[in-house]
């Protein structure tokens, strides 16, 4: 049993450095049963230099492109039987990879970790208690926290993503999560004691907190509509920032209602684009 964690930066070698510690550092495994794949569009060759050489490394120097499009690019690298997708900028655990590969063992398709900032505050809406995933409730589900089995006929869709050339910036794990587990069957589970860490987000490549947050929106308008989505899902996605925005302008808030206000837009923008 092997997993291939597949990993792309342009130019971020301290966060990097990090994250090879972190790896090397993994406790109860087989690290000849680990597979890194790095797709590197920038210079960040050297971090590497430190990784445990007993971790199976595969390099790949590429242009820029967008992250789906680089994810894409390792897939076709990896030789595991599982796969994950760490972040260039976060950091494992020590017990993280003896967890997932437990897991595994038990015959699962999947496992979704918790995602941490530095200070412990989840990084997203994760339940306290572990739970099996459903299509429609993936736990809270971000790229960094999942392992997957590794389908081959499953990609990441380079239509969204960050990089998206349709502004669609958000949904590609979402959307390679539900492919899989189509594909490989629903046995994946969420484990709050799998502890993934991840800065608190900050505004990456985009132009402002407000282009990211809409863009972000329109990648999930268009998931939900590409996944076909159950009308409670598709209709809570949308009331919910409408009234968020209104109940703001009874407060005299007008930042908070615009805020709400771009995820309608970027939500209502997503679900009706067509490419």
């Amino acid at each position: 049993m092997r997993i291939s964690l597949i990993q792309t930066s342009q130019n971020r070698k301290d966060e990097l450095a990090r994250f090879v510690k972190s790896l090397n550092a993994q406790v109860g495994i087989d690290f000849g049963r680990l597979q890194l794949v790095f797709v590197d569009q920038e210079d960040n060759a050297e971090v590497y230099d430190e990784l445990d050489k007993r971790i199976d490394f595969t390099y790949i120097k590429h242009e820029h492109c967008s992250l789906s499009c680089a994810r894409n690019i390792g897939l076709r690298y990896a030789t595991g039987d599982y796969v994950g997708f760490p972040d260039d900028d976060c950091w494992y655990e020590t017990d993280v990879l003896k967890r997932v590969f437990a897991h595994f063992a038990d015959g699962h398709a999947g496992v979704v970790a918790r995602g941490e900032d530095e200070s412990g505050k989840p990084t997203n809406d994760f339940p306290q208690n572990a739970q099996r995933l459903t299509l429609y409730n993936h736990c809270g589900a971000i790229s960094y926290t999942i392992f997957l089995k590794r389908v081959a006929s499953v990609t990441f869709d380079e239509n969204i993503g960050v990089g998206s050339p349709y502004r669609l910036s958000s949904g590609e794990e979402t959307d390679y999560l539900l492919n899989v587990m189509r594909a490989a069957g629903t046995m994946v589970y969420y484990d709050p004691h799998i502890i993934v860490h991840h800065p608190a987000s900050g505004n990456g490549n985009f132009r402002n907190d407000e282009t990211k947050q809409y863009e972000y929106a329109r990648g999930w308008g268009y998931v939900l509509r590409k996944h076909k989505y159950p009308v409670s899902i598709v209709l809570k996605s949308f009331v919910r920032p409408l009234g968020g925005s209104l109940l703001s302008l009874f407060q005299f808030n007008v930042a908070k209602a615009k805020h709400s206000f771009l995820l309608l837009r970027g939500r209502l923008e997503g679900y009706f684009y067509k490419l």
